[in-house]
């Protein structure tokens, strides 16, 4: 039987008192909800133990918790020895690096880090794909592994096992092989693409078409026009997760070339994503770039956004630039 709320919170909040006070951090004030979890701030550290719903965004809550209150010290507690492993992992590309702990009955020990993530090779283009996307004004693009065709960074096809699929998201592509199967796929992904184009544009309102994936579609803007960020030029490269779906907040990642043919790593998100940090900590590890540029619209330009990226262990700056939905 689930508990309720209320008692779930203070079963919490006992639990992260005690395992603070075994470390010797005094606990003062009451804990606050983090993320399903619960945190606390005290005396410049901010102490967090994640939940059980999304362990995986309990590092990026606690960075951005304790860039609020200016805190340097950061301790977060896992009770998930798999995720404790990746968070520890990326906390070794922070400084100051935060303590990464894993749950050991009523004590806790430092995390293990897991191995670094490894180069992901992407397979042939499939044949005939390139051509039906250039045929639509669809950009084909690889993540994970697998062929993609986007709109303003928007998946409107995809290449699979049984062919090339349209629509966007697994449903559409589902509804879209019941209701036009019986059109050539050209003509199919024309219509699709066309459709996003219908609501993904300068001036875009709240239509889901024109919100899904800003970040995707702000990087977009700048592999067209690299200069925008001081490149000469740029491309895509995977994120460090694959996306949960369409709806799921991901930092948009690609690396560039600077004018002194420094190696950039650039990052696009939209709105204060808790994973932007860790996400661009893995990259980090992954790419080895000489600095980071972290790309938000300039409403997101916050300060305690900025002082959680500047945490990353090489230079990096956060840079507002307007997405062409604008």
């Amino acid at each position: 039987m689930s508990l309720d709320p209320e008692r779930r919170a203070l079963l919490l909040d006992a639990k992260l008192r005690a395992l603070a006070a075994d470390l010797g951090i005094p606990v003062d004030g009451e804990p606050s909800p983090l993320g399903g979890g619960a945190a606390l701030v005290v005396d410049g550290t901010a102490v967090a133990l994640a939940g059980e719903d999304a362990p995986e965004r309990a590092l990026g809550s606690a960075l951005l918790l304790a860039a609020r209150h200016e805190a340097d010290r950061v301790v977060l507690f896992h009770d998930d020895p798999a995720v404790a492993a990746v968070d520890a992992r990326r906390a070794g590309a922070l400084a100051p690096s935060p303590e990464v702990r894993l749950v050991a009955g009523a004590s806790s020990e430092p995390a293990v880090p897991s191995g670094p993530l490894g180069p992901i090779e992407s397979p042939p283009m499939p044949e005939g794909f390139e051509d039906l996307c250039r045929g639509a004004g669809v950009d084909p693009v690889c993540e994970h592994g697998t062929w993609r065709g986007e709109v303003l960074g928007l998946e409107v096809v995809r290449a699979t096992e049984a062919g090339f699929e349209t629509g966007v998201g697994r449903f559409d592509r589902e509804a879209s092989a019941l209701l036009h199967g019986d059109l050539p796929t050209s003509e199919s992904l024309a219509a699709a693409a066309d459709h996003v184009r219908a609501q993904r544009h300068q001036g875009a309102g709240a239509h889901p078409l024109a919100t899904l994936a800003r970040e995707r579609w702000l990087r977009h803007d700048l592999l067209v026009d690299p200069a925008r960020v001081g490149l000469v030029d740029m491309r895509p490269v995977d994120p460090p997760v694959e996306r949960a779906g369409l709806r799921a907040p991901a930092p948009a990642p690609a690396v560039g070339t600077a004018p002194d043919d420094e190696r950039v790593l650039v990052v696009c998100s939209v709105g204060v994503d808790a994973d932007l940090v860790p996400a661009t900590a893995d990259l980090m590890l992954r790419e080895r770039p000489d600095r980071v540029v972290v790309v938000l619209p300039p409403r997101d330009v916050l300060a305690p956004v900025e002082r959680a990226v500047a945490r990353l262990a090489v230079p990096a700056t956060v840079v507002g630039v307007d997405g062409t939905w604008t």
